[in-house]
């Protein structure tokens, strides 16, 4: 059974319960983190889950289907920039995806035993933001379509288009070798473009 601020609730009047004691504070934010690099073994790699503070005393092995939607979209998103990159013969050194979401669970249980959620947390999964970081010495405008293809087309960011989106993308310019690259005009620091998706 979940545990919400530590304390283990099994029924709708325990969840209830923990809800009105702790209010607001319920609302948090998961971070799901999906990484490749050329030492990986397969695109699938297992991502890392970062619960919001009234989660964190559930076990590390176990992720809730509600956590699963965050798991999934980081993994599956983020798997494919490295097979679009391959398909495309775009050099991709590595790629950290995180997919970054607000959640409030009171929305599921709102007019049980008096709760009222708030208006916004009516289907729980109030944002989604998304943050791609390439290392790569190909183009920036190779690595923005990379981009563009790969949040657009992605089978679980599409059953997830309900849910506000906005995206980032940071583009670390380097060699194989671990040297940076330099473009015509230098780049002191990472490029960053943050958008807004369209809902689908």
């Amino acid at each position: 059974m979940p545990a919400i601020f530590g304390e283990v609730v099994s029924s709708v009047a325990d969840i209830v319960s923990v809800m009105k004691k702790h209010g607001d504070a319920v609302r948090g934010t998961y971070r799901a983190r999906y990484h490749f690099d050329t030492e990986s073994s397969g695109y699938y790699t297992t991502p890392i889950l970062e619960r919001p503070a009234s989660m964190q005393a559930n076990e590390p092995g176990v992720v809730y289907p509600w956590e699963q939607i965050f798991t999934a979209a980081a993994v599956c998103a983020g798997s494919d920039y490295p097979m679009l990159a391959a398909h495309e013969g775009i050099d991709l050194q590595s790629i950290d995806f995180v997919v970054e979401g607000v959640f409030d669970p009171r929305g599921e249980f709102d007019e049980m035993d008096g709760l009222e959620a708030p208006v916004d947390a009516r289907h729980c999964f109030l944002s989604l933001h998304l943050c791609a970081t390439l290392r790569s010495s190909a183009s920036l405008v190779a690595l923005e379509k990379l981009h563009e293809r790969a949040i657009a087309y992605n089978m679980v960011l599409g059953a997830l288009r309900g849910i506000p989106m906005t995206s980032e993308l940071v583009v670390s310019f380097g060699m194989r070798d671990g040297s940076t690259l330099r473009d015509p005009s230098p780049l002191d620091r990472p490029w960053t473009r943050r958008a807004s998706l369209p809902q689908m």
